[in-house]
């Protein structure tokens, strides 16, 4: 019966897999220079979904060892270290492509080529001992194969802990350039890559116990991979939707206009008041979707120096610094105009949803704009 679940398990992987990867291959893309690294991305996915079912293929067709036959395998673990270093590089390629460059790429994968060709001298020398109990370690103790396959292992637990700092170090970096573009919270609309991350650590620390647990559950572990692997590539492969509106912010900042540097009277306090004067006044920050490359043109200033203005003189980021007017003048209507319904004054203060002007309002004040108004009334 496990043995069953082991090959009917395998199978759905290998046919995921293969149907994911195809659908890799034959994805449209926007045709635009600056998303050539997802573009290049997806093919890179696709090859790895194709080798992961290759791999299964073989390793059902002649049954070579994995973790359904012995514990610690070289198989396995190669395939998850890999595994570790491609879903980590393919999301961080979505947040800040300038990461993903032949250089870095080949500092990562590097250990996991001497790794494997450590194993392969050792294993032509000495063998490879199998482990159907873990307590067999302390038999082959003394095998330089055994050590490699344990070193391996280590080098994999070590891959999980850095690539977690690694990503979440280039979240913050992405969400702050988001924060300080865009006036809508755009970050909603792509945190389905910190969910992909963390579903994909998730797996590796399965993964990582799998290794030790008995071999009859195998099947479970099969279950869950399979299920991630095909839930990965469908939210992958909608980023392309969402492109369009952040691609401001991932693609290399462009570079500052003369400007700013021909005229350093503007990073003076007096002028930025000024300027702040001309944005209330004019009502710039009720547009929708307003952004600091517009704010800026229309000020006649180059888009760093309006970032610097906000970020020095007023204590935070653009979309901190827009919702906070916002949020000012939606006090203002709702006191003005009782019987106004919340949805058009939402409208009138420039957001496209309701529901992220109460999720503001609410941050903001410490109450829901009804409860606010309510409040305010009674006073």
């Amino acid at each position: 019966m496990e043995l069953s679940l082991h090959f009917l398990t395998n199978v759905i992987l290998l046919i995921v897999c293969f149907a994911m990867g195809t659908i890799f291959i034959v994805l449209p893309t926007p045709q635009k220079p600056s998303i050539i690294k997802y573009k290049i991305s997806l093919k890179v996915l696709a090859s790895a979904y194709f080798l992961l079912a290759i791999l299964t293929l073989l390793i059902l067709t002649f049954k070579l060892s994995d973790n359904a036959r012995e514990h610690l395998t070289f198989t396995s673990i190669s395939i998850s270290s890999f595994q570790a270093f491609l879903f980590t590089f393919a999301l961080i390629a979505l947040l800040v492509p300038q990461f993903i460059t032949v250089k870095n790429i080949a500092l990562h994968i590097l250990p996991y080529f001497i790794l494997t060709i450590l194993f392969t001298v050792s294993y032509s020398i000495y063998g490879n001992p199998v482990l159907t109990h873990f307590n067999e370690i302390r038999i082959y103790i003394t095998n330089p194969t055994l050590w490699v396959r344990l070193l391996f292992y280590g080098f994999y637990i070590f891959q999980l802990l850095f690539y977690t700092w690694l990503y979440f170090h280039f979240e913050r970096k992405y969400k702050a350039g988001v924060m300080n573009y865009f006036s809508d919270d755009l970050w909603i609309k792509i945190s389905w890559v910190r969910w992909a991350f963390l579903s994909a650590l998730s797996v590796g620390v399965i993964s990582m116990f799998s290794y030790v647990f008995h071999q009859k559950y195998d099947w479970i572990f099969t279950v869950i991979f399979s299920v991630f692997y095909f839930g990965f590539a469908i939210e992958y492969i909608k980023y392309n939707k969402i492109f369009d509106q952040i691609e401001p912010v991932v693609i290399e900042d462009a570079v500052e206009e003369p400007l700013v540097v021909l005229q350093p009277i503007f990073r003076q306090k007096t002028d930025w008041n000024r300027l702040k004067n001309q944005i209330i006044e004019n009502q710039y920050y009720l547009e929708p979707g307003i952004n600091i490359e517009e704010m800026a043109r229309r000020l006649n200033i180059g888009r760093t120096t309006l970032s610097t203005f906000i970020n020095r003189d007023e204590g935070m980021n653009f979309n901190t610094w827009v919702n906070k007017l916002r949020i000012e003048k939606a006090k203002e209507m709702l006191l003005e105009s009782p019987d106004e319904p919340l949805s058009s004054i939402s409208e009138k203060v420039g957001y496209s949803e309701q529901a992220n002007f109460s999720r503001q309002f609410k941050q903001m004040t410490g109450y829901p704009p009804t409860l606010w108004r309510q409040k305010q009334e009674a006073c």
